[in-house]
């Protein structure tokens, strides 16, 4: 991370305001500004916002230093709250004259002095057990010279090692640096290629390159930066540079590489004289922000609970699974002219480059990113003017600011561009307190795992690095990487002479292949057009040519579908096949019925019906028990030109009433049982449905155009009142007709429909197959939850359709003990839930030749809108993806802002096309907010997740709702569950997230068929390996079944309340006293580290204010006080008293067992 942003307002060669302030008088201020403003000191105007004249962050974050040498005490928030010279003049003059602290106390820089925090968090980094951890905080850069003398120029490096103690420094294994007397740099190592064939010279350059530009240096023994050089043909060489940015920053690269031209000129006399050392400056610095840094942690305490957390990018794999990172580079050059171009607007905008080229960057981010508000990390210029060699001193004066962005909202790129700058300059205003310490605390307030800021915008705009006589003696800058541990992306900034260089240091393998190229292009092509472009209109950043090509072609399902209405088929295959078996109904026993029997009876009550005063489009509830009785009421409903309303006969009465009432339906079909049942509304018209068989059959089915509604079903609504869906005829005609051509049904199909009425997966079973001749097997009302019976059924019928949510396909492989075959079984379709990954290749064994589809959509989208066969598992899957969708039908996945999501990132599932739902019954307010018109046409916003994959898949990703936010963390469930039935030994495993002081997150898990349930802390471990710390259950409870709801699907509610029975009583309090000498040990040890007076046993390390600096120290007190070794990976495996004592008894014991080896017949 080159963490030195000059946040700067312009690419300018304007000078740098002076390292003194003559006074706080206006003439002396003006004298000050001029240079910054490039312009003269009699120009500047007094009442306009020194921002819009061009001051720039670095020499507003300058200022108050310089103020304090004149008895001024002003903090920077201030200076921004009003930044007009007229502001200031009055401000000064009412803090004149205010006594200053007391001297700094300079710690001996032999002994050791204590690293920023910066400093810590990359010297923590560098541990290979933490995540992208192993890695050095380092710049690699090659400079490409003329001819240079070896000798010359490691006598110029040994002369720059003492100008710069830093270039001495050694890091210490307590967390503490020193300045050693002499560096310990090995000296120049020389490279000479001159006399090599120019491949092998290159394939040499290359090996070299790839070794250097990785390198982890040895920084416990002072090893902090190394020169190489190559010798090349023609008069030409090559430097080769390491930096550990432990010791520099990036304008202390700048100052290294001229301080190192001076001594290699032999110049180094006229260098500037240096004054105080860094050790010196951190301790006056200390003092100087004393008086600011209570309201600095004040105001970042006040956001500790809001603060989002970094953008979500799709992610290849998971950090903590890659090892250690290697970095790779994208770049691009921002020439002269398009860059004045911009920097031009952004002025005639009052804002700086640094915010114009953040908000860019943030719009790249943010469109690739599952959210729009997200945490950027700025590292900061923070070397400030304590005495007037600091501007030439090589130390890392960094500092950090966590901007947070929200471009969640549509707005103009300048409106958002203003907003972010005034966000920053808020933030800047309290950087007294370090982005590196509102990290460490939000850590704290999550139990040790921060989220941290991955995901860097690290901004020059001030000098090139290499200045003209620099390049003049040691060749212009060639290649250059960085690498920074814990960072995802890092993004910089360097002025050269032929415009702005502009960086992307990303991890390689933890983005999908060509996503960063994808984002990368569309930054350049942004930054290009906003040189040219309004900015008073939102950013467009359309998706990526090749990628919406893909959308297109998967989209375009247009297939010539016969619009119809659902039972046309039906009464065709009555009059033209009236004795083929339409049904084997068992409702008191076995009964079949005909085509012909069928049609007469539905005909009898379409007559009824219309006696009884239903009219065409009204809606006629049906309540009965899975039967012939429902097959009968469906199919005459629709004869007698109205629509259906299933109501389930286990409905509440309460809910009920709330279906009817919603639905209006003129009358209710029933069964004699419930007819004569007290519950029902008042004035509601009841029926039962054997008295329609007394009347007159109609000839034939009254007209009814595929327009009308066919059904209502009744889904769960959010505000606890169920919501009516009114589907027409055409949209499920068209879903049917679909599936009947991909899967050609036909006459002699049978399908077992085990799907409740209500449940609209129940549409496809009683029309599928009636609508092609085939046969529909019921199974009893009192057996229909019972898959013995769905056995006996398949078997005694040659079942050839299965289709139902995947919880039941379940429950029957795992009755068919011994795996008995289902040969029969030609089709399975599976859909309403997860699938998990073992469900296909278990079908299989049974089924060989059934085919495996699993299907998506949403009731208010006529059932089904996708389909993806299974064949065989890949190793990479999740889930079983959602797949692409079905004739006529169309997918979006659509962000915030109601833009088509790049590949890979998580949207809302929007559906178009035929299939699309009329709305709800009678709420047309929800109406219009869940179906939407955009482009020209119709789509139903599911409220799903959801992803596309660059072949055009799509991907499910669970209910939005469904994304829990724990301890700061945003935890998608449906990743943790497919995680978790990836393990061998379960079947099925439902995470949740239990409500209680403290959120906890657990999980069910259900074991598969005939194996034993793993260990918790077995399954743990297993998680672990795919898995964050964040996502990983706390508790995880075997069940021997899920409870599941009326149609088959989990039931979370029961779930939840039968997790925390289990859970009640089992956790341990949190303050119990440590056991015995050794926990007490320990816990003394963490009561000097962390001053508190006492700890439980059970406490967490984190929760109690530790952090991971803290957790480095205790390990070393640990490993002094009882003779073991520890990592910090075991420190975190093990984050309370009594883990961590048990940690100590066991290394200790495995010591004991290695010092006295006992062989075989030894004794």
């Amino acid at each position: 991370m080159n963490d030195d942003p000059a946040l700067a307002c312009a690419h300018s060669p304007r000078a740098r305001p002076g390292d003194c302030l003559a006074g706080t008088d206006p003439h002396s201020l003006r004298d000050w500004l001029a240079p910054a403003l490039g312009c003269d000191a009699a120009d500047i105007d007094a009442e306009l916002s020194l921002i819009e004249q061009g001051l720039d962050s670095i020499n507003l974050m300058r200022l108050p230093t310089l103020l304090a040498r004149h008895g001024v005490r002003v903090g920077v928030a201030e200076l921004m709250e009003r930044p007009t010279l007229q502001a200031w003049l009055r401000l000064f003059a009412e803090r004149a004259g205010e006594v200053a602290g007391p001297s700094p106390v300079v710690p001996e820089t032999g002994e050791g002095f204590e690293l920023t925090a910066l400093q810590q968090a990359y010297w923590l980094g560098r541990d290979e057990q933490r995540s992208l951890g192993g890695v050095a905080c380092q710049l690699y850069q090659e400079l490409d010279a003329g001819e240079l003398d070896p000798p010359r120029l490691e006598a110029a490096v040994r002369a720059l090692c003492q100008r710069h103690a830093m270039l001495r420094a050694q890091f210490l294994a307590d967390g503490r640096q020193r300045i050693r007397g002499e560096p310990a740099w090995a000296g120049l190592r020389v490279h000479d290629l001159r006399r090599l064939e120019r491949a092998e010279r290159e394939a040499r350059l290359a090996q070299l390159r790839e070794a250097l530009a990785h390198r982890c240096l040895d920084v416990a023994s002072g090893q902090v930066f190394d020169l190489q050089l190559s010798l090349l043909p023609d008069g030409r060489s090559r430097l080769h540079l390491n930096l550990d940015l432990l010791v520099a920053d990036v304008l202390s690269f700048a100052i290294l590489l001229r301080d190192l031209a001076a001594f290699y000129r032999g110049e180094g006399e006229t260098l500037p004289t240096l004054g105080m050392d860094f050790p010196a400056y951190l301790a006056a610095q200390r003092e100087l922000r004393r008086p600011q840094l209570a309201s600095a942690r004040e105001y970042w305490r006040a956001r500790l609970d809001t603060l989002p957390g970094p953008p979500q990018l799709p992610l290849a794999q998971a950090p903590e699974s890659l090892g250690r990172p290697r970095f790779r580079r994208l770049q691009f050059l921002l020439r002269k002219p398009r860059l004045a171009r911009l920097e031009a607007r952004a002025r005639a905008h009052g804002l700086t480059l640094a915010s114009v080229l953040a908000c860019a960057y943030a719009q790249v981010l943010a469109r690739w990113s599952a959210s729009q508000r997200f945490l950027l990390n700025l590292p900061l210029f923070d070397r400030q003017p304590l005495d007037s060699g600091v501007a030439h001193m090589v130390a890392d004066f960094s500092n950090l600011v966590l901007l947070e962005v929200d471009l969640s909202r549509a707005g103009s790129f300048a409106g958002q561009a203003a907003a972010l700058q005034a966000q920053l300059h808020r933030d800047l205003g309290h950087a007294a307190w370090s982005g590196m310490e509102v990290l460490r605390e939000l850590a704290q307030r999550q139990d040790g795992e921060g989220l941290g800021a991955p995901v860097v915008f690290a901004c020059n705009l001030g000098e090139p690095l290499v200045d003209a006589r620099c390049r003049e003696t040691l060749g212009r800058p060639g290649w250059a990487l960085s690498q920074t541990p814990q960072v995802w992306l890092d993004h910089q900034t360097y002025p050269l002479e032929e415009g702005l260089l502009l960086n992307w240091d990303a991890v390689e393998g933890l983005f999908p292949d060509g996503l960063l190229e994808a984002m990368f292009a569309a930054y350049e092509r942004l930054l290009e057009g906003l040189a040219e472009q309004d900015w008073g209109q939102p950013v467009s950043l359309e998706l990526p040519a090749a990628q919406a090509q893909v959308r297109y072609q998967v989209n375009d399902t247009r297939a010539d579908l016969e619009p119809g209405v659902l039972h046309q088929g039906f009464f065709a295959q009555a009059r033209n096949n009236p004795h083929n078996l339409a049904l084997v109904a068992h409702d008191e026993q076995e009964r079949q019925y005909s085509y012909a029997e069928l049609a007469e009876a539905a005909l009898r009550l379409a007559a009824a019906l219309r006696e009884w005063g239903v009219a065409a489009g009204d809606g006629v509830a049906i309540t009965l028990p899975k039967g012939a009785g429902q097959v009968i009421a469906v199919l005459g409903a629709l004869a007698a030109g109205a629509c259906y309303v299933p109501v389930g006969i286990e409905q509440p009465p309460a809910r009920r009433a709330a279906i009817l009432r919603q639905a209006g339906v003129c009358l209710v079909l029933t069964d004699a049982e419930r007819a004569g049942e007290d519950a029902w509304p008042a004035g509601t018209v009841v029926r039962e449905l054997a008295a329609s068989q007394a009347y007159e059959p109609l000839a034939k089915p009254l007209p009814v155009e595929p327009s009308a509604v066919a059904y209502v079903i009744f889904t769960s609504g959010s505000s606890g009142e169920p919501k009516g869906v009114e589907v027409a005829h055409g949209a499920a005609q068209n879903t049917l007709d679909a599936l009947r051509r991909r899967y050609r049904l036909a006459a002699s199909d049978r399908l077992l429909g085990v799907s409740a009425l209500d449940f609209d997966l129940s549409v496809f079973d009683l029309f599928a197959v009636l609508g092609v001749g085939g046969t529909l097997v019921l199974p009893a009302e009192a057996l229909r939850k019972e898959p013995t019976h769905w056995l006996q059924l398949l078997r005694r019928h040659g079942v050839t359709l299965w289709n139902s949510v995947p919880a039941l396909l379940d429950m029957l492989l795992l009755r068919n003990r011994g795996g008995l075959g289902l040969g029969g079984l030609r089709l399975a379709l599976v859909s309403g839930d997860w699938i998990g990954l073992d469900l296909p290749p278990r079908l299989r064994q049974v089924a060989p030749g059934c085919r495996f589809v699993a299907l998506g959509g949403a009731t208010e989208a006529a059932i089904w809108s996708n389909a993806q066969e299974v064949a065989e598992v890949p190793p990479q899957w999740r889930s079983i993806p959602y797949g692409r969708p079905l004739e006529n039908q169309r997918y979006r996945v659509v962000d915030g802002l109601g833009r088509d999501c790049p590949d890979w990132v998580p949207g809302e599932l929007w559906i178009g096309g035929a299939g699309v739902a009329l709305g709800y019954r009678g709420q047309a307010a929800l109406t219009r907010q869940r179906f939407v018109e955009q482009g020209g046409e119709r789509w139903y916003r599911t409220g799903d997740l959801g992803r596309y994959w660059p072949d055009g898949t799509l991907e499910f990703l669970g209910r939005l709702d469904q994304q829990v936010k724990l301890r700061g963390h945003r935890v998608e469930l449906a990743e943790v569950e497919a995680v978790l039935e990836r393990h061998p030994a379960l079947a099925r495993a439902v995470a949740l997230v239990l409500p209680g002081a403290r959120a906890s997150l657990v999980a069910a898990v259900v074991p598969a068929g005939g194996r034993e349930t793993p260990a918790e802390e077995q399954l743990r471990g297993w998680a672990a390996d795919w898995l964050p710390p964040h996502m990983l259950p706390e508790r995880m409870l075997a069940l021997p079944r899920l409870p599941l709801s009326g149609n088959g699907k989990v039931d979370r509610k029961a779930l939840a309340w039968l997790l925390q029975e289990q859970l009640q009583g089992s956790a341990l309090a949190p303050d119990e006293e440590p056991l015995g000498e050794l926990e007490s040990a320990v816990a003394r040890h963490w009561q000097a580290l962390l001053e508190v007076p006492r700890v439980g046993r059970h406490q967490g390390f984190f929760a109690l204010g530790g952090n991971s600096l803290l957790a480095t120290r205790l390990i070393e007190r640990l490993a002094s006080g009882f003779g073991v070794e520890l990592t910090l990976k075991d420190f975190f495996g093990a984050a309370s008293v009594a883990a961590q004592a048990a940690l100590v008894a066991a290394r200790q014991a495995q010591r004991r067992a290695g010092a006295n080896p006992l062989e075989e017949g030894a004794l």
